[in-house]
């Protein structure tokens, strides 16, 4: 078992992928299979984010990819009513959400999407990598 504990920023000549769902990124100590059937144990200061190298000596080094998950999609609205209503329903919400050019991200619940086409906010539903911060609820 190789033991984990730094990151690094050397591009070795290859890098093992290591792949690893969203919420134990959140974690510092966890453990996992690389990509070549090598068991690890992480134990890092802080956590590690998709696409993070991690260093196990002797030139070896495995790359983070996070697992792709089921995630709703709302297209930015282009009227400003509707990215009101959006803003402000998410917001009181409290979800962890990502934003990106053209759509919001979301960890898809079922109780979610019923509560968007109960309030008319259209969405889609895909499989695709969330990268979001970790949910906490402070004001």
């Amino acid at each position: 078992m190789a033991l984990l504990v730094e990151q690094t920023t050397k591009v070795a000549s290859t890098s093992v992928k290591v792949s690893v769902d969203r919420h134990t990124l959140y974690k510092r100590r966890w453990r996992a299979k690389a990509e070549d059937g090598t068991e690890l144990a992480v134990n890092l200061d802080s956590p590690v984010s998709d696409g993070t190298l991690l260093d196990a000596g002797q030139g070896r080094v495995f790359l983070i990819e996070q697992q792709a998950e089921n995630v709703l999609v709302i297209p930015l609205p282009q009227k400003t009513e509707m990215a009101a209503k959006v803003g402000w329903y998410l917001g009181n919400q409290h979800l962890p959400v990502e934003i990106r050019e053209n759509e919001i991200i979301l960890e898809q619940l079922n109780t979610l999407a019923a509560s968007l086409d109960r309030i008319g906010i259209s969405y889609t539903l895909r499989r695709d990598v969330f990268h979001c911060k970790m949910h906490s609820h402070q004001h």
